[in-house]
């Protein structure tokens, strides 16, 4: 696509354009028409087709739009677009930065307000992705399920019968695995252990930041994080992942996985299709929950792998908002492109609603008052478990390695009391 600038390239002249801006008066003439052209500003570079098509229909139904202009960055996208956010010129629509949501009562210095949380719940899932003090200022640009991808074959050939639906269970699984297969049961993805964020409110349930700021610790035994920890400790310390887990990269995983090299792997139903793609026999490739059942129901956790808003500074918010809720929509193809659903409730297909309707949908990104959220995150960030990635990949290295490092039971305590102490100075 010859309109997609590469980050380095916009990135230099957005610092220039930065400084002239007559943001209000051109908002205001473009208050009420989907005309004119608007930059929208994502992290997939590999989209340029599917980008077209998408530009295609969206003028289509809006005749009067004459430019969409796409900017992305694959590598680092949060950094990146952080960077440009220190000026007004980051697009018009853009993919919202997860690293934004350490710092929630930040999103309205930079992106206008979607409408409040209690009103828009009625109409889309998950509109707490990008959320502070009630009111909601981006939209998943897809739901995606978040649990663990496997390789049926491998498990046939263990002997597995039934999925695991507990710690424990999965730990004998993957022990099953190792005594009679060749493959390695489970892939950490060291480099990526952030993604276990995620996972937290299906091991706690959507009200676990409360009811840890309640408790005044998270490390507990049953504790969502603990719980967490727990599992990645048992699989490392018992020889089941990876042998070298710093070097083998996502990519490789992938395909070892589909190739029933690997047995298991933490990521969202986005990465089955593209798995399915590197082998024969695409029906062996599926995904599971994790496993924990909440209230005796298999928790089905829905996420955003991206969340998308508009820049407070657009000089053309009607088609900026025209152009998001378009791009959510089934009508745009983005969804089924990244292997999941729209958030909007109207628009849910037959087995999409079944799905949601008959599981327990625990939210990746679940609501919680602006209070909660901020010391939650200040308390995690002092603790050193805010994004997680530090502690599990600690976690890994004590398993694998244990003469080289502290024990686990110590490392847990030396958590329990960083939480405890910052949570002290929280106190009110």
């Amino acid at each position: 696509m010859k309109k997609f600038l590469s980050a380095a390239t916009i990135l230099g002249v957005s610092l220039v354009l930065g400084a002239c801006n007559t943001k209000e008066e051109a908002k205001e003439s473009n208050k009420e028409t989907v005309s004119g052209e608007i930059t929208v500003v994502t992290n997939r570079v590999d989209a340029d087709e599917l980008y077209e098509k998408i530009e295609t229909a969206f003028k289509e139904k809006y005749p009067e739009v004459t430019d969409i202009k796409w900017e992305a960055s694959g590598t680092d996208y949060d950094q990146y677009i952080a960077t440009r956010m220190n000026t007004t010129d980051y697009g018009d629509v853009v993919f919202i930065p997860f690293s934004m949501a350490g710092t929630p009562d930040e999103y309205s210095k930079y992106f206008d307000s979607l409408g409040t949380v209690e009103a828009m719940e009625k109409e889309y899932i998950d509109v707490t992705e990008a959320d502070y003090d009630g009111t909601v200022y981006g939209l998943p640009t897809v739901l995606n399920s978040l649990g663990l991808i496997y390789n049926q074959e491998v498990f046939d050939e263990a002997g597995i019968k039934e999925l695991p639906t507990s710690t424990d269970e999965l730990i004998a699984a993957a022990k099953q695995i190792k005594e009679k297969t060749g493959a390695i049961p489970f892939y950490t993805n060291y480099q990526r252990l952030a993604v276990w964020a995620g996972a937290l409110s299906s091991y706690g349930g959507e009200d676990f930041k409360s009811a840890t700021l309640e408790k005044g610790t998270a490390f507990e035994e049953g504790q969502p994080i603990r719980e967490v920890m727990d599992l990645i400790y048992e699989l490392s310390a018992n020889g089941l992942i990876e042998p070298d887990p710093v070097t083998l990269e996502g990519q490789q995983a992938q395909q070892q996985l589909a190739d029933g090299k690997i047995a298991m792997l933490m990521s969202g139903s986005q990465d089955v299709a593209p798995i399915q793609a590197l082998t024969e026999t695409k029906d062996t490739i599926k995904i599971m929950p994790f496993p924990v059942m909440i209230d005796g129901k298999t928790s089905l956790a829905l996420g955003a792998p991206s969340v998308i808003g508009i820049n407070k500074n657009t000089k053309n918010e009607a088609t900026a908002k025209a152009f998001l809720e378009f791009f959510i929509s089934p009508e745009s193809g983005f969804a089924e492109d990244m292997g999941g659903m729209t958030p909007v409730k109207a628009e849910l297909n037959a087995e999409e609603k079944t799905l949601v309707e008959e599981n327990n949908v625990i939210l990746t990104a679940p609501a919680a008052s602006a209070e909660v959220d901020t010391t939650y995150s200040a308390i995690a960030n002092e603790a050193g478990v805010a994004r997680l990635t530090d502690a599990l990949q600690k976690v890994v290295n004590i398993g694998l390695y244990p003469d080289q490092n502290e024990s686990y039971e110590d490392y847990v305590n030396s958590l329990e009391a960083k939480w405890e102490t910052a949570a002290k100075n929280h106190e009110e």
